[in-house]
């Protein structure tokens, strides 16, 4: 299997770490997890960013989104 080596601050090996204590999980997995999940998150945007451009999904305005939870937030009370 090919190797990556990695460079990392001294408050980044804390972090490391102390996940791994936290986890019982070696280091590697952290940082294979991480890489994982940090591109399946861009498959994800690449697919949403598709639709939203194709016209197959629909966007609505922040401000309009804070107003409806606004609202729905002032009928809940």
């Amino acid at each position: 299997m090919p190797r990556i080596i990695l460079n990392v601050t001294p408050e980044l090996l804390e972090r490391i770490n102390d996940w791994s204590r936290q986890s019982k999980q070696p280091p590697e997995n952290l940082a294979i997890d991480l890489l994982e999940e940090y591109f399946d998150d861009c498959d994800d945007a690449d697919r949403l960013e598709a639709l939203i451009s194709s016209g197959n999904m629909k966007t609505y305005p922040a401000e309009f989104v804070h107003k409806e939870i606004n609202t729905l937030a002032t009928l809940g009370s």
